[in-house]
């Protein structure tokens, strides 16, 4: 089950897209209870461990890109690794209330004894003379090995085989029992559909948009547990929250800040202009800093909301008329105030502008609705003017900057 791709950036690429795949399968697992009391953490007892009535659900995920996935068979290093995780976490559950799923979206084989881990009413009795030969096998094989001075096979199973055979044969058995395999699960690229396909009590036309914006949420509080800036648990109520308030935002018509917490990617380059209006107005770099990072949040959203809902376009039109008239007032005065001012005391009049569309102008300009809260759309949204020189810093700049 194991890649045996030896590229290293297919390697980290598949490292990468396993962990989003815990993440996302925790989202859609948590979304399929019914249980009010339900809540999920990742990467505690397991990849992801569901709690809900009492009961505790381990789940071992083991996500595969490729296009045709190994099968589940008793010789996957997959399945002995996983049995050594659970065997270890069983000091720290009842096993009465828990259940174990070996999540994969590779098929079990139907000649396969693992067969009977996917249906939980199937006996383990054959499946359990099936393991222990196999993990015997394995044991056996090894010390074979050692003996003869030659290197040892299996080191990846190693483990797990071990561990298995220590427990006494009723342990085994129990332990069997409470085991599940999940075959032909989704893969990362289905899930966005399938969290979707959950929504059910929502109108049909706004489901892909509720579940883009959950699917963002749930990202942004997943990273939150692994830093420690929130609690480990996610309690499905949170997620509840979270649905009925983009649920009411959307019926609002309410404008949601996609991108008021995003980073820039660190290679971004704003278009020339943007820095030549700030540079002819004597900009510092902390102004240019505040100036990029804020017109590619505005650009982002503009594109976004355009894409969503393609009449945005007349709202962001109009908006910009907006800005454009507000900074024309100040733009004016501020002209008449240069005249007879040499060019150092000009270019300090121009940078106060510029900075007044960092401070001032996303409190003192009406937001683009009456909800919106993200300061950041009328910075860089003046940034955007800019580089069209619809708007400028400089009482100049379209003398200066018009070729």
């Amino acid at each position: 089950m194991e890649s045996t791709d030896s590229n290293a950036v297919h390697e980290a690429t598949a490292s990468a897209l396993g962990f989003y795949y815990q993440s996302q399968f925790a989202l859609l697992t948590l979304i399929s209870q019914f249980a009010d009391d339900a809540a999920v953490a990742i990467e505690r007892l397991d990849d992801v461990e569901i709690t809900a009535n009492g009961g505790k659900l381990l789940y071992q995920l083991k996500h595969s890109v490729q296009a045709s996935p190994p099968p589940v068979t008793l010789a996957c290093v997959a399945l002995w690794k996983t049995v050594r995780v659970w065997i270890d976490a069983l000091p720290l559950v009842s096993l009465a209330d828990t259940t174990f799923h070996l999540v994969a979206v590779g098929k079990v084989p139907s000649d396969s004894p693992l067969i009977a881990l996917c249906d939980p009413d199937k006996s383990r009795q054959a499946l359990l003379k099936a393991m222990n030969d196999e993990a015997s096998r394995v044991v056996e094989e090894r010390a074979a090995a050692k003996a003869a001075g030659n290197k040892m096979p299996h080191a990846a199973r190693a483990a797990g085989c071990e561990a298995f055979l220590k427990m006494n044969a009723t342990a085994r058995l129990s332990f069997l029992k409470r085991i599940r395999i999940q075959q032909e699960s989704v893969t990362i690229g289905q899930i966005p559909t399938e969290v979707t396909k959950r929504l059910h009590i929502i109108p049909k036309a706004q489901r892909a948009q509720v579940a883009e914006h959950l699917l963002a949420w749930w990202d942004q509080q997943v990273v939150y547990t692994l830093c420690g800036k929130r609690e480990r648990v996610i309690q499905r109520s949170e997620m509840e929250h979270c649905i009925s308030s983009i649920i009411a935002q959307l019926e609002d018509e309410e404008l949601i800040a996609d991108f008021d917490s995003v980073a820039h990617p660190e290679d971004y380059q704003a278009d020339g202009m943007l820095y030549r209006q700030i540079e002819l107005v004597g900009g510092k770099p902390s102004d240019v800093q505040k100036a990029v990072r804020e017109e590619w949040r505005a650009k982002m959203q503009r594109a976004k909301w355009i894409v969503d809902n393609p009449s945005m376009r007349s709202k962001i039109a109009s908006y910009d008329s907006k800005l454009t008239e507000q900074w024309s007032d100040r733009h004016l005065e501020m002209a008449e105030h240069c005249e007879g001012l040499n060019e150092g005391e000009i270019e300090a009049k121009g940078l106060e502008l510029l900075r007044w569309s960092h401070k001032d102008a996303p409190i003192q300009v009406e937001p683009i609705s009456r909800s919106w809260n993200g300061h950041y759309y009328v910075r860089g949204t003046y940034q955007v003017l800019a580089i069209d020189l619809m708007v400028g810093w400089h009482a100049d700049y379209r003398k200066r900057l018009g070729k």
